[in-house]
């Protein structure tokens, strides 16, 4: 019964997997194991035969030995010969049989093992929603689980034995399958491929992993392979790239808009600080020019004592500083030269101050052929010319700062190059503070770019490279 019920499993699972090449399947190791306990018996009964035959020979020649020897009365010694042979038959018997009982019951153990390997495997196959898929050296599918015969919509009848071109409608995703599985048997290492495919039921999409099927001798035998259908991963994959451009497009045109407003207040604040320094100009240069010539008339009405010449002296010192200090004022909100004679005459104008105010060697190489450039273009250079030569005075501990100017064709470069103990790299890189992200945003809004870089040496260079005709809104 045992036997039996090995045999009806090895059936069953025959039946279950659909197969018919022997030489298709793994699985085709149950069938043919239903006959291996035969050869065992076979073998034992016939060296059962020949130990016997050897065994009646030798005590026959014995017996015949022994009673022409005149050992023993053959006729009496016939009868123990007889129960002797009979005792060895019984002994080789029983050691024969034993032996096959073992080897019968050790086969019938690997056989309920194998059934049930095989059962699982067969339950896991015909339940799991993935498709599992055998092909073989032709690209013929040898075995389809029922969620490979649902993706290509065939029973199992119509599938079997088919190639790609006969399981997909759309002859080039089945091409595609089959360069694929050459490839894998070829290169004998698996791989998981991700694979677009026009089916009966709509457009799907799977992640397949497919290895190769080798022999027990490691000769290839076609492709073995489990596909997950990622449509919908793919499709909320496809959505959140969707999103994504969509925000750094709306990214990219908040950007846009903000330095478009950050450039229209700065002209904004170029224009009060123009208007403010005309003023100043206007109004308070007339005024302090109308109170030093009343105080030259009135200096004359004072008594001649020294008191008196003491006093004019300080008043007259005071009425300086305040010209002084407006003049200063009137320069830093908007430079007079910029406007009266252009870049090069303010930027040797700032050089001047800058070298009076810290006490630093300034020197500026500026071509010697007239510059015309646009005025927006101008105001920017001068103002970042401004932050660099206030971070010097600031952080670099120089001694001499030199500016070079430079104007090709279709760009002006200003170089700003000083001795002093140089940028660190974080503080560089750190475009945080307003000084540096101003340069940057200035540069950057004009379609220009700004380097700052610290020397070999001693000391930093700061590069500002704009072109002449600044980008369209």
């Amino acid at each position: 019964m045992e036997g039996v019920s090995q045999r009806s499993a090895a059936d069953t699972a025959e039946k279950n997997t659909g197969l018919a090449n022997e030489e298709a399947v793994p699985a085709r190791a149950l069938m043919r194991g239903r006959a291996l306990w035969y050869a065992p018996l076979v073998r034992a009964c016939s060296w059962l035969a020949a130990a016997l035959t050897v065994a009646v020979i030798a005590f026959g020649w014995l017996a015949h030995t022994g009673a022409r020897l005149d050992w023993y009365d053959y006729a009496r010694m016939s009868s123990m010969l007889s129960l002797a042979g009979i005792a060895i038959f019984l002994f080789v018997f029983w050691r024969v049989a034993g032996k096959i009982n073992q080897k019968y019951r050790a086969h019938l153990q690997r056989a309920a093992d194998l059934a049930e390997a095989t059962g699982l495997l067969i339950a896991v196959s015909d339940n799991t929603s993935d498709p599992i898929f055998v092909t073989n050296r032709q690209g013929l599918l040898i075995f389809a689980n029922p969620a490979m015969l649902r993706l290509v919509g065939k029973t199992r009848e119509q599938a079997m034995h088919r190639c790609s071109r006969e399981l997909f409608t759309d002859q080039g995703e089945a091409d595609l399958i089959d360069r694929d599985d050459q490839r894998i048997m070829h290169s004998g290492q698996a791989v998981t491929l991700e694979q677009t495919l026009h089916l009966p039921h709509g457009v799907r999409t799977y992640a397949s992993t497919k290895a190769p099927w080798f022999d027990r001798h490691g000769q290839v035998m076609g492709v073995i392979g489990i596909s997950t259908d990622i449509t919908q991963r793919k499709l909320t994959e496809d959505s959140l790239k969707q999103r994504e451009a969509q925000l750094e497009a709306t990214i990219v045109q908040r950007t846009t808009a903000l330095r478009k407003l950050t450039n229209h207040l700065e002209t904004v604040r170029e224009e009060e600080k123009r208007a403010i320094a005309r003023e100043l100009h206007d109004d308070m240069g007339a005024a302090l020019t109308a109170l030093s010539m009343h105080l030259e008339s009135a200096y004359k009405l004072f008594p001649d004592d020294p008191l008196w010449h003491e006093r004019k002296a300080r008043i007259h010192g005071l009425l300086k500083s305040v010209v002084t200090t407006t003049r200063r004022i009137q320069t830093d909100l908007r430079p007079n030269m910029l406007d009266l004679f252009g870049l090069k005459a303010a930027i040797n104008e700032l050089a001047e101050e800058f070298e009076k105010r810290s006490n630093i060697v300034c020197r500026a190489s500026l071509p010697d052929e007239e510059l015309t450039l646009d005025p927006k273009l101008e105001i920017v250079l001068y103002r970042m010319l401004q932050e660099t030569l206030s971070n010097v005075a600031k952080h670099a501990q120089a001694r001499r700062v030199d500016l070079i100017l430079d104007v090709d064709e279709d760009r002006v470069a200003l170089t700003v190059r000083d001795d002093g103990i140089g940028i660190a790299p974080e503080r560089r890189d750190n475009t945080s503070t307003y000084g540096l992200r101003g340069l940057y945003e200035r540069a950057e809004f004009l379609g220009g770019k700004v380097a700052i870089v610290a020397n070999q040496q001693r000391g930093t260079t700061v590069t500002i490279a704009l072109p002449l005709t600044p980008p369209g809104p």
